[in-house]
């Protein structure tokens, strides 16, 4: 009797871990969506895209310009492309963190009209939550005024 004593006791530790990790799971995807959402409204632009090349530019101020150019899948917000490239200013010598998976970005336009990195939190891998959202909402999501201090 005692081991089945201790056998219902260690089934139930695991579903309580296993409740337990399944909570964190969704609190997880539902912080991420939260912070995409707010991203969504402060960008310019969004859409999903795979990178296809980086340049690297030293600037004068010893800072590097990394260009990137991308093959867009898809537009959910901006003008629709099927190629696209956008500018990051980073420090010198920093890494360069790419590879052929799908990415959202989210970026700012200039006045000149071109795309950049607005900073971190600005790049999302795609996710359930996230996919499901941009399906449910897709064309809301071109209607999303932008808040302007973000890509000033």
């Amino acid at each position: 009797m005692k081991i089945f004593s201790q056998l219902k006791t260690l089934i139930t530790f695991i579903v309580l871990l296993s409740l337990s990790f399944c909570t964190k799971a969704k609190y997880i995807d539902l912080l991420e969506l939260k912070i995409f959402k707010k991203v969504v409204s402060s960008a310019d632009y969004l859409a999903k895209v795979k990178i296809t090349n980086v340049e690297i530019f030293r600037e004068e101020d010893e800072s590097e310009k990394h260009v990137y150019s991308a093959e867009v899948l898809a537009t959910y917000k901006g003008k629709t492309h099927k190629k696209l490239s956008y500018e990051m200013v980073v420090e010198q010598g920093e890494d360069i963190v790419f590879n052929s998976a799908s990415i959202y970005v989210a970026l700012c336009l200039d006045e000149k009209g071109t795309y950049y990195w607005p900073g971190t939190g600005s790049e999302f891998k795609p996710s359930l939550v996230i996919d499901t959202w941009l399906t449910e909402n897709k064309s809301n999501v071109e209607k999303i005024s932008t808040d302007v201090d973000w890509c000033e």
